[in-house]
């Protein structure tokens, strides 16, 4: 029976980060690969944070990207290829190309376990891969309490059943 893969996706904001660290203190004996996709144009803090979290997690982060077998940076690559139309919600090369694909190779045929910083108080469904041998899985909405379930747990006629 082949390994199962646990992966953790750096996207350079708090949420990845912050499960990043949760799932280190709170499953230190789980061997997670956590990894970013770099587009090449992230900002200096990205990088900076991504330095830090790797002294923090003893382990390297691992780079990928899209358009490996070009010499430009890739959202260059991409933005040529595209005839200088930027990404935006109607046309979302920059997610495709450089963060599913780039992901989706890196993984290639692998049984893996993707955790996803998505919280539950998100109104967003997040990448959930169609390959059958990734399974998406977002601790936070399970683990960690949206503002809203607080609220709703709280009320004074939900009392005796929180006795």
């Amino acid at each position: 029976m082949s390994k199962v893969r646990h992966l953790l996706g750096i996207s350079g904001g708090k949420d990845s980060a912050a499960l990043a660290i949760y799932m280190k203190d709170n499953y230190p004996d789980l061997d997670i690969e956590y990894y970013t996709s770099d587009t090449g144009k992230e900002l200096s803090d990205t990088y900076e944070l991504i330095d830090k979290l790797e002294g923090y997690l003893g382990k390297k982060i691992i780079r990928i990207a899209g358009a490996d077998d070009s010499s430009e940076v890739p959202f260059d690559h991409f933005l040529k290829m595209y005839k200088g139309y930027l990404p935006s919600t109607n046309a979302r090369w920059c997610t495709k190309n450089l963060k599913i694909e780039p992901f989706e190779k890196f993984v290639g045929n692998d049984k893996v376990i993707s955790y996803v910083g998505i919280r539950g108080d998100e109104d967003r469904e997040g990448y959930i891969s169609r390959k059958p041998n990734i399974q998406s899985v977002f601790p936070f909405r399970k683990n960690i309490w949206s503002e809203e379930i607080v609220m709703k747990f709280l009320k004074n006629e939900n009392t005796p059943n929180v006795l």
